[in-house]
């Protein structure tokens, strides 16, 4: 499946996701790997998940764009919709993207260093 079609009848998911594409183009090389139910950004292994609430979920107002990454540890700086443990030492965060403003730096530090492995990148 492609992007595109992952996208198919969500526009304003569409362009929410090119937008963070865009502003994470600095990471360096990112792939995608599309599948039904999501979108994985891949860089030296799999960093990030975007997902489509309005696909799953229906009748109540609900964000276009769900953000999910998994952590060894619980981050208090963003301000998370949730945070799941999903094992000892594994923390699955899930960000709403309502608006091109939902990623906000503190976001993207955190894309950083989940791309990099745990390591910030040198910018």
């Amino acid at each position: 499946m492609e992007a595109d079609d992952f996208f198919s009848g969500f526009p304003q998911a569409k362009n929410l996701f090119e937008e963070i594409m865009y502003k994470i183009s600095y990471l360096g090389p990112i792939q995608l790997k599309t599948s039904k139910s999501q979108i994985s950004l891949i860089g030296q292994s799999a960093f990030a998940y975007f997902w489509i609430p309005g696909r799953y979920l229906k009748g109540r107002s609900m964000a276009p764009l769900v953000l999910s990454i998994l952590l060894s540890y619980y981050d208090k700086i963003v301000l998370w919709k949730e945070v799941t443990k999903i094992k000892e030492h594994w923390y699955m965060h899930h960000l709403e993207i309502w608006e091109e403003t939902s990623l906000t730096n503190s976001v993207l530090s955190v894309l950083d260093i989940t791309f990099s492995g745990g390591k910030p990148i040198e910018k």
